[in-house]
């Protein structure tokens, strides 16, 4: 078990990251127009998702014949993504859970399977050491 700590480390310090600022009260957080901009919060859903999504992937250190091993992944990052939804609904009295949040979310994990299998492809990988 703390092997895949070790092994997955920036995507562990990147689900408590977004953990935080997903459970964070919304009366805490600063004023600024740009939080007025329509549809902003699915945006930075969609990136945060991608990102914890490509670093997992990239972690994982499985880049031929891995598709069902990536597939757990990014289902199991989609789960943790729904039941911090769940704790915004019943946890966070400031907050509230979205359906458009979490296909937000499902659409940034598939951006990031869809990106690391193309950077795959060009074989940026390869250079990586690991």
């Amino acid at each position: 078990m703390l092997s895949y700590v070790f092994r997955y480390k920036f995507s562990f310090l990147l689900a408590i990251l977004i953990a935080l600022l997903s459970l964070v009260p919304s009366s805490s957080m600063p004023d600024s127009r740009l939080f007025s901009i329509r549809f902003l919060d699915k945006f930075v859903h969609c990136a945060m998702y991608a990102s914890i999504g490509f670093v997992a992937l990239i972690e994982s250190r499985c880049q031929s014949r891995c598709v069902r091993y990536h597939m757990l992944l990014l289902l199991l990052l989609f789960i943790m993504s729904a039941a911090i939804e769940v704790l915004q609904a019943t946890v966070v009295a400031t907050r509230s859970a979205e359906w458009f949040a979490l296909i937000a979310n499902f659409l940034g994990l598939a951006a990031a399977y869809f990106a690391f299998q193309v950077f795959k492809r060009l074989g940026v990988f390869k250079t990586l050491k690991f």
